[in-house]
């Protein structure tokens, strides 16, 4: 995740949702939306853009969906 996060932007909201990974065990769209101040869309292209970084999504299902590292 680290790779990624250092081909970003100064002013990215990348690190702190990387940052959110790592102290909190499940983390959703809304509440990494809250914390980051940002939209629910802008945090569902920041995990598009982490794709292969060990992110998996842990509920299964299209809504209420919460991801985790594994």
């Amino acid at each position: 995740m680290n790779r990624v996060t250092k081909e970003c932007r100064s002013n990215s909201k990348l690190p702190g949702l990387v940052d959110l990974f790592l102290f909190r065990p499940l983390v959703t769209v809304p509440l990494g939306a809250k914390l980051l101040k940002v939209t629910p869309k802008a945090v569902d292209l920041m995990l598009a853009q982490l794709g292969g970084a060990r992110l998996r999504e842990l509920t299964g299902r299209t809504q209420y969906r919460a991801w985790g590292i594994i």
